[in-house]
């Protein structure tokens, strides 16, 4: 099992006075998923997913070797690069580490590996459908 330990701690001043970002954490996709911060799991719908135009697919290992995502497949929430990992029931908020960015495709750093399907289409239908739980 593969496992990444992300630990943020973040003041951010604002109307409401100071925020502290939650601590992040990732211990796998599917059943192994633990979340902890505010962007949750998506439980798969293959309805909603293609009335929403979601498309997941693997990274494109460049020919240097490193793993590049459309730009559009990047999320920012509180301040944190993340995509979405498919794992076939669910769509699991992993934080990156973004690298060289280019008109239409950023490269990670680390965060996911080539044989894991990325949501490249629609993440951002995704990221809302995991914020309605918050509501």
């Amino acid at each position: 099992m593969r496992a990444l330990a992300f630990t943020c701690i973040a003041a951010i001043a604002g109307t409401n006075g100071l925020f502290v970002a939650p601590v992040w954490s990732h211990a796998g996709h599917g059943d192994e998923f633990v979340q902890t911060g505010s962007v949750g799991q998506v439980k798969a719908n293959l309805k909603r997913d293609q009335l929403l135009g979601i498309v997941s697919e693997k990274p494109k290992v460049e020919a240097n070797g490193q793993l590049s995502v459309p730009n559009v497949a990047i999320v920012k929430a509180n301040g944190e690069p993340y995509v979405f990992v498919f794992s076939g029931t669910t769509y699991d908020p992993v934080v990156i580490k973004p690298g060289a960015v280019s008109v239409d495709r950023t490269v990670v750093l680390d965060g996911v590996t080539a044989d894991e399907k990325i949501v490249v289409s629609g993440a951002l239908s995704i990221f809302a459908e995991s914020q309605k739980n918050k509501r």
